[in-house]
Order: C-alpha cells, then structure tokens, then sequence
C-alpha cells in the first residue's frame, strides 16, 4: 500500500514546538515575499537552506526578522497568509489573504514571521525518521509525503502501523500529522485531505468507488480550477460522475486519460524516492514599487547572486533561462533565452543585467515583480559548450567554488558586488 502524510497546518506547528504557549490560540504565519533581501545593510545569518531536494521544495533564504516590524511599515500592514493554526482558519482566515483581511476577520489572531530555516529542519528530521520506518519514501513537498510499504506491512495491519506512525512523530517531533493509505497513490492523498486535522483514513480496494463518489470534483488531487470549470460545463461535479464517464476522459488525451485513471484508483503509479529537479527560480514582489531604475538594477544583482549561488551550489548547469518583469498596471514583459556555456556568477550576472536592460520596455513604469529561472540542464560535456569561452568560465567556476564556501561559512551577504550597494550598475 502507498502512505500519503500530511503535517497538519504545518508552519503554525512548527513555531508552537518552541512557543507551547501558541498552543490552542489563533496563530498566523504570513509572509512578505522575503522583503529584506534587498537590504544594503549585509545581514549575516542569511544563510541557503537546501536540507529537502524534493520536486516541489522550494529553495529559500533565512534571516532573522524581528517580529515587532515585519508585518508593518510606514504605517501599513502588510503581508499575506501562509498558513493558519486551525483556530483562526474557524474564523474565516485562510491561505493567501492579505494579513489586513486576515486580521479584520480574526482581530486576536497572533502575528508570526516565517522561520523556514525551523521549518526546513523539521522537515528534513520527519524525513530522516521516517526512512528507518518506510521502505520506500518521496517527499512530495516540505510538509507531505509518499510512502511505500508493498510487501512491507500487511493491508489488514494498515490502520495499526499508520497509527504507530503518527504518535511517533507527534511524541519525537511534536508535530500533529495526517495520514491517508491506499493501493492508489492520488486516492491516499484524497483520504488523508478528508481526515484533516490529526486524522487516519485506509482506503481498501473494493472502498474506492463509495469513497470518491461524493466528493467534489474540485477536491481531488491533480483538479485544477479550469479543468473543474471544464467538466462542470459537462454536468460533472463529483469524481462519482466523472468515473462514470470515461470516454469523455478518453477524448481529452493523454491528460484525460491519466485523470480518469488517478479517480477510479487504477493509475497504477509507483512513488518517486528521488524527484528530480526541473529548473531553479527565483522571484520578488516589491512592497513598494520601484520607479528608479538604478535601484531596479541593484535588485536584479542581488537577486542573480542568490539565484547563481544556489545553481553552484546544486551542481547543474543549465542552458534555459527565463526573465520577467511586472509593472503596474498590470503590464508585463518577459523572454526566454536559450546559451551553451559553462555556468558562472560573472557570466551570469553580466548576462542577466543584459537581458533585463533589454526586457525594460516600460522604461517610464514602475517594476513591481522581477522574475528569474534556469532550466535545461546538462551535463560538464565541454562538447556540449562554447569552446571559445570555455577556459574562462571553467577558471570563474573555480573561483565560484571559493566564493561559495566563504558564504556558506559566513552568510550570503559575506561576498557582494558593489553595485548592489547602492552605486551605480
């Protein structure tokens, strides 16, 4: 059978493992898209934090923020809600409000600013446990999980060991935890949603079709809202009436077709122990937008020496690369490039700065998002690379190599250009 667990309101339960008094109370983790990042001031406990590899773990950076300031400024509130102690979600509060909205609706809520260097740890810790319990584990994301116990524990033992599972993180980690089970992965991912908070659902074979027939099509896992919208246009609300239909699945493709497999529990899909990492990105919203492009500038390289630390750090080398930038208004400019080089910071910084000056194409708009991504790796095959740059970038590699270690040691903000500053790029 295949185990989905589920940390219950995960951020919140983490911050009450060293804070019990947040215990039973209405507690909200927001964030502000890391807004001292751009600081000119070097913060020095700024550290990557890459304990998880899984597909959907994002990579972060952590500082500490002071809690007294973080949700405020010039008077504002600002911020939007991570995630919601099951408390405040009782009064309406829910991921992805604004924390104004949040608060107009849950006044006694407690304000927390995230601390994912804690929340990484945690996860990474739950992972580590649970591999000497699984045979077989994927981390689906910082708080979920897949595993595989086929031939590894009985069905009829099921409800007992996926018990034992969750006192033992409750006791070890003091993390509250949800946990589905069935033959079918996406159906053991749909148990554990309905069992929230704290819950335990096995779903045997011949339970499947009563146990997906009333629930909203919307709810199963892999549903997005446009393809709901798209089978509520076909009278099909629950995954009861989408089995039911299964040529008009079959007209949809491949897409269609691995859908109606998930919801009748015949995929047939194995877990992933090792997700492989498709691209690296990165991207701010700004609190204020950003009229000067001198300052517009500098956030760029600040943002290249985080993105570039973090490809160096994961040992790719990608050839894909994406840029973005939002204005207000609503208006948008972004392009997708394509180079074969051996991967650097200078090069890239240089590359970057580049391609953004040429992107600017509202140079009179204020920039209120910057975006940046690699993808398309490959491997160090200098047959594969510019040869004309090949001796320079692998001697930049080399001194990247250095660089890296000095901020991994002392901190991201150890190493910086000048630009980033506050002087002219």
């Amino acid at each position: 059978m295949i185990l989905h667990l589920d940390l219950d309101s995960f951020f919140v339960s983490a911050e009450r493992t060293r804070n019990p008094d947040l215990v039973g109370k209405p507690v909200i983790v927001g964030g502000r898209g890391d807004p001292f990042i751009f600081d000119a001031k070097p913060a020095k406990e700024k550290k990557l934090i890459q304990l998880n590899q899984g597909a959907f773990v994002p990579t972060l950076f952590h500082a500490e923020h002071d809690a007294s300031n973080y949700f405020f400024d010039a008077g504002r509130i600002r911020g939007i809600v991570t995630t919601a102690s099951y408390e405040a979600r009782a009064c309406g509060v829910k991921t992805a409000m604004t924390i104004r909205e949040a608060l107009q609706l849950c006044p006694r809520a407690i304000l927390v600013p995230p601390d994912h260097l804690l929340y990484h740890t945690l996860s990474h810790e739950m992972m580590e446990m649970l591999a000497k319990e699984i045979p077989l584990v994927e981390q689906y994301s910082i708080d979920e999980l897949f595993g595989d116990v086929t031939g590894w524990v009985e069905e009829r033992d099921m409800p007992d060991f996926i018990r034992y599972l969750q006192e033992k993180v409750t006791k070890e980690l003091l993390l509250p935890v949800s946990i589905g089970a069935s033959n079918a992965k996406w159906i053991a991912k749909l148990a554990t949603s309905t069992v929230k908070p704290y819950g335990l659902r096995v779903v045997y074979d011949d339970e499947i079709d009563d146990f997906t027939r009333d629930v909203p099509v919307g709810e199963f896992p892999g549903v997005g809202r446009a393809f709901g919208k798209k089978l509520a246009r076909y009278g099909i609300t629950t995954v009861g009436e989408a089995v039911a239909s299964p040529h008009l699945f079959a007209s949809w493709g491949r897409h269609g077709r691995d859908l109606y497999a998930r919801m009748s529990g015949r995929d047939g899909e194995g877990i992933n122990p090792r997700r492989s990492r498709k691209g690296i990105g990165m991207s701010r919203s700004m609190d204020r937008p950003i009229r000067a492009r001198d300052e517009f500038y500098r956030r760029v390289r600040v943002m290249v020496r985080h993105w570039t630390h973090t490809i160096a750090r994961l040992g790719v080398n990608p050839t894909t690369f994406y840029f973005s930038i939002g204005y207000e208004g609503r208006l948008r400019s972004k392009k997708q490039y394509t180079v074969y080089r051996f991967f650097n910071e200078r090069f890239i910084t240089a590359f970057a700065l580049e391609k953004f000056r040429e992107l600017d194409c509202y140079p009179n708009a204020a920039v209120t998002y910057i975006a940046m991504s690699a993808t398309k790796f490959l491997h160090h095959d200098p047959k594969a690379v510019d040869m004309f740059t090949l001796e320079e970038d692998r001697k930049m590699q080399r001194l990247d190599g250095a660089v890296m270690k000095m901020r991994e040691r002392y901190g991201m903000d150890i190493v910086r250009r000048a630009a980033e500053m506050g002087s002219k790029t």
